[in-house]
C-alpha cells in the first residue's frame, strides 16, 4: 500500500492512515479501528488512480464564503450583472451559506427550488437564483474543490413569458401627453430609438448632434443597491451604437431641451437637477399608463415601438 497506517496507542483515536497527493503534501485521518483506516487509505489512493482525486481541504470552504469569492472574480461583467449576482448570493445563503460545496447534494437543491418557491418568489427569481447556484458550483469544480457539479440535470421553473405591447403612433403620442411635460420627451424618444432604461437616464448632451440627427448610446446610469447612481458603460460592446433619429424624436428633443433645459450634462433629470432613478420614475410611469393607454405597458416595451415612422 504506497500510504501508512501508524498506530498510536496514547491517542483518542489511535489508528492514523497517511499519504501524499498530488499537491505533494501529505494528508492524514485518524479512527478508531485499524479496518476503518485501512479502508479510507484504499479508497483515497483509488481516487488517486482514476484521477478523480479532491484536495479535501477545498471543499471545506462555506458556500457564502465560496459564492462572495467568485463574484469577486468576475469584475469584468457589468455593473447591473454584478448587482444580480450579489443579489442571488444574499437571497440563497440563509439557506446554504454554511454549507461546503462539497457537502451540496442535487436533492437539497431541488428541495431548495421548491422552497423558494413556496416562500413566494417569483418563477423568474427563482430561475435566476438557481442558475447562480449552478454558475459557482460549476465554477468549484473548475476550481476543483467538488468533483461534479450537485446542480446538474436541476430542473428550474419556467418564468411567465411576458409579451411586449406595440404602440401605435396615436398611443405614444397619448402617453407622452400623459406624463409631466419634463418626461413626455422621454417616453417619444425611448418609442422612436429604442434605447433601454439606463440608456435613457444616464443619456448626455454630449450623445446628441441634432444638425445631422444623430444619437450616441456611450453610457448608461448603472443602479446598484447600496451605491449611489452613476454613469457606466452600456449593456454589452454591441450596445455602443450611433442611432439616426426620425424627425418625431427630433422634436421631442427640441421641445424637451427648450422647455427643460438641463442644469448639467444629463439631458432628463428629476426636477432637482438629479438622476432619474428607475423607481422614481416607475411610479410616475404607472400613473400616466393608467391615465392613458391602460395596463399592462412597461417602459421596456417602447423599444419595439420603434419601427414606427
Amino acid at each position: 500500500m504506497r500510504g501508512t497506517i501508524q498506530h498510536r496507542p496514547d491517542r483518542p483515536a489511535p489508528w492514523r492512515a497517511r499519504y501524499r497527493g498530488p499537491d505533494g503534501r501529505g494528508h492524514t485521518k485518524s479512527f478508531d479501528r485499524k479496518i476503518d483506516a485501512e479502508r479510507w487509505l484504499r479508497t483515497e489512493l483509488a481516487k488517486l488512480d482514476r484521477g478523480q482525486w479532491i484536495d479535501p481541504n477545498h471543499g471545506s470552504i462555506e458556500w457564502a464564503d465560496y459564492s462572495k469569492q467568485v463574484i469577486a472574480d468576475r469584475p469584468h461583467l457589468s455593473t447591473r450583472t454584478i448587482e444580480t449576482d450579489r443579489l442571488c448570493h444574499d437571497r440563497i445563503k440563509a439557506w446554504i451559506g454554511d454549507t461546503p460545496p462539497s457537502r451540496i447534494t442535487h436533492e437539497q437543491l431541488r428541495r431548495l427550488t421548491a422552497e423558494l418557491t413556496t416562500a413566494g418568489y417569483a418563477s423568474e427569481t427563482v430561475a435566476r437564483t438557481m442558475r447562480w447556484v449552478k454558475l459557482a458550483l460549476n465554477q468549484a469544480v473548475r476550481d476543483q474543490r467538488i468533483l461534479f457539479s450537485p446542480g446538474d440535470g436541476l430542473r428550474l421553473p419556467r418564468p411567465r413569458r411576458t409579451e411586449m405591447r406595440i404602440l401605435d403612433a396615436t398611443q405614444v403620442n397619448q402617453l407622452a401627453t400623459a406624463l409631466p411635460d419634463r418626461y413626455g420627451s422621454l417616453a417619444t424618444v425611448a418609442a422612436y430609438t429604442g434605447l433601454r432604461w439606463g440608456e435613457l437616464a444616464g443619456l448626455q448632451l454630449s450623445n446628441n448632434d441634432m444638425q445631422r440627427r444623430r444619437l450616441f448610446v456611450q453610457s448608461s446610469l448603472i443602479e446598484a443597491s447600496g451605491q449611489s447612481p452613476a454613469l457606466g458603460s452600456p449593456k454589452s460592446t454591441t450596445s455602443e451604437r450611433t442611432i439616426t433619429l426620425p424627425q418625431t424624436a427630433v422634436d421631442a428633443f427640441d421641445h424637451h431641451l427648450d422647455e427643460h433645459p438641463p442644469s448639467g450634462t444629463i439631458i432628463w433629470t428629476t426636477e432637482a437637477g438629479g438622476f432619474l432613478r428607475r423607481g422614481t420614475f416607475g411610479r410616475i410611469w404607472r400613473q400616466a399608463v393608467a391615465e392613458s393607454v391602460g395596463t399592462p405597458c412597461r417602459i421596456h416595451d417602447l423599444r419595439r415601438t420603434q419601427p414606427l415612422g
